[in-house]
């Protein structure tokens, strides 16, 4: 890990991207951990045992030549570092039961501790860090506060997922950030937080549909875990990307079952400075960019990059709509309204519906395909494509496309849990097909 940064940064500012984020002299970052009600006192010879790899100091110097670590006792934090609520903690608690979360919101003391550590020390210095973290908030009773993810650790949940899970030298990069991923004005934002503890920037991607908020984020965390493994761009800023030449991690270990065997071995993502909005991580942001990738729009280019990556299935279907076909159709179609107003009324981050439609080949048929949504005005449907035609040479994967609602055939609603509802008549064609 040594000088990896330092070469990232020399690469960087060959393409003109300021290296604001790897001027800083070391890695620093910030933990809370916060007592539940009833604990009135911090035995801080137990802070001193756990971090006993750290210098105990009373502020954090502007350059660490060496592990430090000072740390405040704060009993009226409500205003300054309140502890999230419920509903917050419903998807960043981890390991917290509701009664928990409940609990620990009554919280009236808590102990900040702010961490740094040379750069060389990237992997060592947060592997120490978390061990440390584990071992303080388990003896004292403590729920631990990642500033930089933004989540709220059980002991035990942050020994599962930042200490068990890192087996070898080299971490799983995604076991120590998160993924946020919101609408703006032109699509879905998605960016990492929490690189910052690798010395390393944070990574973003904008302007996506939410059908490939998954895909995308796997896009993320490769380039997040290449380049903490070594991986540099090249003096045009292009990153290559390769699967096959990542270190032998449980991160790789699980990515390769996942891929499609037509994902490429190798490919390349240009990449530029990011631009900063309210809420991103303090750290310096680089934006993973399409622009040299195949396509006529940006949702194209987005569409091959990822199949070219991970690999895509392609597979058509033949088969007479029967009656039991036609029945089920006619239930979805019954259902269009309904789905139309709930869009325009708004539906919740990271949830979408695609509609199933026919598009005219050259030969005179018809080619289902679905289609995510992006507006519903009247009978019109505009959205993106979702497959890869296979008998129409003008479309892609990816393509903006209009139809009208009396010509949709099916549709599905997927929900940002993972579940969904609709596509009745897709078991029914794999059911009867030739």
């Amino acid at each position: 890990m040594k000088h990896i940064i330092f070469i990232l940064i020399i690469v960087l500012s060959t393409v003109g991207l300021p290296t604001s984020y790897a001027t800083e002299p070391d890695i620093r970052y910030r933990s809370i951990v916060y007592f539940y009600p009833g604990v009135d006192d911090i035995d801080l010879s137990t802070l001193k045992k756990e971090f006993k790899k750290f210098d105990l100091i009373d502020k954090l110097p502007e350059s660490a030549k060496k592990p430090v670590l000072s740390h405040t006792i704060i009993r009226d934090f409500k205003e300054s570092y309140p502890v999230p609520d419920s509903s917050y903690l419903s998807y960043f608690g981890r390991g917290l039961s509701k009664e928990q979360a409940s609990k620990i919101k009554k919280s009236n003391l808590a102990i900040i501790i702010d961490i740094a550590y040379p750069l060389d020390m990237s992997y060592a210095g947060l592997r120490v860090a978390t061990n440390s973290l584990f071992n303080f908030s388990n003896a004292t009773g403590g729920l631990i506060w990642d500033s930089e993810t933004r989540e709220l650790f059980t002991p035990q949940a942050w020994k599962e997922k930042r200490i068990d899970s890192w087996s070898g030298s080299t971490p799983n990069i995604e076991d120590h950030t998160v993924i946020h991923a919101y609408k703006n004005n032109t699509g879905v934002r998605a960016i990492t937080l929490g690189m910052v503890k690798f010395g390393l920037p944070d990574i973003v991607v904008n302007d996506f549909s939410w059908s490939l908020n998954q895909p995308m984020g796997n896009l993320i965390n490769l380039v997040a875990q290449s380049i903490a493994e070594g991986v540099v761009p090249n003096e045009e800023g292009v990153l290559e990307l390769s699967i096959n030449n990542l270190l032998e991690t449980e991160y790789k270990k699980a990515l390769i079952p996942t891929l499609k065997e037509n994902a490429e071995s190798t490919v390349k993502i240009q990449i530029g400075e990011g631009k900063w909005e309210d809420g991103d991580p303090n750290n310096f942001i680089i934006e993973l960019q399409f622009h040299k990738i195949k396509g006529k729009s940006l949702s194209e280019k987005h569409e091959a990059m990822l199949a070219s990556l991970f690999g895509w299935e392609s597979q058509i279907s033949y088969v007479k709509h029967n009656l039991a076909i036609e029945a089920a159709s006619q239930r979805a179609r019954q259902k269009l309204i309904g789905l139309k107003n709930e869009f325009n009324n708004g539906l919740e981050p990271g949830e979408f519906i695609q509609v199933k439609a026919p598009f005219s080949t050259p030969e005179g048929g018809n080619e289902w395909m679905w289609v995510e949504v992006l507006s519903w005005k009247g009978e019109i449907i505009t959205g993106l494509l979702k497959n890869e035609p296979h008998h129409i040479p003008n479309l892609k994967g990816g393509s903006e496309v209009t139809v009208n609602q009396e010509d949709i055939f099916d549709y599905i609603r997927s929900y940002p849990d993972g579940t969904s509802e609709g596509n009745e008549t897709g078991a029914l064609i794999m059911k009867y097909q030739n």
